[in-house]
C-alpha cells in the first residue's frame, strides 16, 4: 500500500508515464514554491527498509510545481492522449485487485507529523452537500446525510473480504436550500427516496481505494448520478496517507483503480501538504482518471464506444493530526467524454458532467 519496495518497483516500470501524470497534475492544481527539502539536502526520508524517493519523480514534482507549461503531448512512455488505458495496459499499471500505491515525493519541512490513524469499526458520519449536471441536464443540489461503517478488509488466508472496508450509508436526503433553478413539486419526494442507497469502497486496512460497488434505493433511476457522483466526491476521504513522518510541502502520489462515469478507471492522486498549524494538516490534491475500457455508464445513454476521455478533479481536505479522516472536504471534478453510439457509427456525441460537494465530517 504504502511507499517501499512496492511502489519503488511500480516507479522503475513506469517513470516516463508517471512524470507526464505528474506533470499534468502538478500544472492542473494550486501553483506552489518547490518543496523543502529535508535534512542533507534530499527530497525525501528514507523508510525502515530503503529511500522512499525516486529521484526521476521528485524532480518531476518539483519542476511541476515551479512551471505554469502545460502538459506536454503525447509521446511513447506517456498516458494515452484519448485517455483510454485498455485492459491490458490497465493490468501493467495496477493489476485488479491490488491496493493502492504510494509512492512519496518528499518529506516537506520541519515540524513532520504522521497522518493518519488506524480505522475505527464505527466510521465518520456527516453531511454531503452535491451539485451534478450531465450534459445538459442540471440535478438537483442535494444535501445528503451519510454514516459510515468499516468492516473487514481481509478474510481467511489475506483473501479480499467479502463484506467492503467502508461502507457509506445515505441516510436522508433532501434538496438543499440554494439550487440552480426551480424544482418540480414531487423533487422532495423523490430527492427523499435516495435514503438507504449505500457506496462501499474495498481498500487494504490502511486506506486507498481498491474497488468500489454502490446500491440506489427508491427505484427510480434518474436518482443513480447522484449516487455515482457521492461516491466520486467521498473517494478523498479513503486517499492512503505515507508511513513516514511529513511537514509542510510534503507531497505523494497515489494510484488506484477506482469507479467514475460508472465505469472503471485508474485514478492518479498528487497529494500535497501545504500547511500544518495547530494540529491541522490541509491538502491539496489533484486528479486525473484513465478510462480502462471504452463505455462509461451513465443513465440515459445509447450503447457505444467511447473515443476520447478526460477527467480531472481537485479537493481540499482538512485532516487533524492522529485522526483517520478528514473533519472538511471541498471538492470539483470535469470529465470529458466523446462517444460514438453503436447504432450511429459515423457520429460524435459528446458527453460532459461536472460536480461539486462540500463535506463535513464527525469522528
Amino acid at each position: 500500500m504504502h511507499s517501499g519496495r512496492a511502489g519503488l518497483r511500480f516507479v522503475a516500470g513506469h517513470r516516463g508515464w508517471l512524470a507526464a501524470v505528474v506533470l499534468a497534475l502538478a500544472c492542473q492544481g494550486s501553483k506552489q514554491e518547490p518543496a523543502p527539502q529535508g535534512k542533507g539536502g534530499e527530497a525525501g526520508e528514507a523508510t525502515e527498509n530503503k529511500p522512499v524517493v525516486d529521484q526521476k519523480i521528485a524532480s518531476a514534482m518539483a519542476a511541476a510545481a515551479r512551471s505554469e507549461t502545460k502538459t506536454p503531448g503525447a509521446a511513447e512512455g506517456q498516458p494515452p492522449p484519448d485517455g483510454i488505458l485498455g485492459e491490458e495496459a490497465a493490468q501493467r499499471e495496477l493489476p485488479r485487485g491490488s491496493p493502492a500505491q504510494l509512492v512519496l515525493g518528499a518529506s516537506g519541512a520541519e515540524p513532520r507529523v504522521r497522518l493518519g490513524a488506524p480505522r475505527p469499526a464505527s466510521g465518520p458520519s456527516g453531511t454531503l452537500q452535491l451539485s451534478y449536471r450531465s450534459g445538459g441536464s442540471v440535478m438537483p443540489t442535494v444535501d445528503l446525510e451519510f454514516k459510515a461503517k468499516s468492516e473487514g478488509a481481509a478474510g481467511a488466508g489475506g483473501a479480499a473480504a467479502a463484506s467492503p472496508s467502508l461502507r457509506f450509508s445515505i441516510v436522508n436526503a433532501s434538496p438543499a436550500a440554494d439550487q440552480p433553478g426551480r424544482l418540480p413539486e414531487n423533487a422532495r419526494a423523490e430527492i427523499a427516496k435516495l435514503r438507504g442507497s449505500s457506496i462501499d469502497f474495498l481498500s487494504a486496512p490502511a486506506g486507498g481505494v481498491q474497488g468500489e460497488r454502490f446500491q440506489v434505493a427508491g427505484n427510480n433511476p434518474a436518482l443513480q448520478p447522484l449516487v455515482q457522483g457521492s461516491a466520486v466526491a467521498l473517494a478523498p476521504l479513503a486517499i492512503p496517507y505515507p508511513e513516514t513522518p511529513v511537514g509542510a510541502g510534503a507531497y505523494w502520489m497515489v494510484k488506484s483503480r477506482e469507479t467514475a462515469e460508472g465505469a472503471d478507471v485508474i485514478a492518479y492522486r498528487m497529494v500535497k501538504l501545504t500547511a500544518l498549524a495547530n494540529d491541522i494538516a490541509q491538502l491539496d490534491v489533484s486528479t486525473r482518471r484513465y478510462l480502462i475500457t471504452p463505455r462509461i455508464a451513465l443513465e440515459g445513454l445509447p450503447p457505444h464506444q467511447v473515443r476520447q476521455f478526460k477527467s480531472e478533479g481537485s479537493a481540499k481536505l482538512s485532516l487533524p493530526v492522529g485522526a483517520p479522516y478528514p473533519t472538511s472536504a471541498e471538492v470539483q471534478e470535469q470529465f470529458a467524454t466523446l462517444v460514438t453510439p453503436d447504432e450511429s457509427p459515423q457520429q460524435a456525441l459528446p458527453v460532459q458532467s461536472a460536480l461539486e460537494a462540500k463535506l463535513t465530517i464527525t469522528p
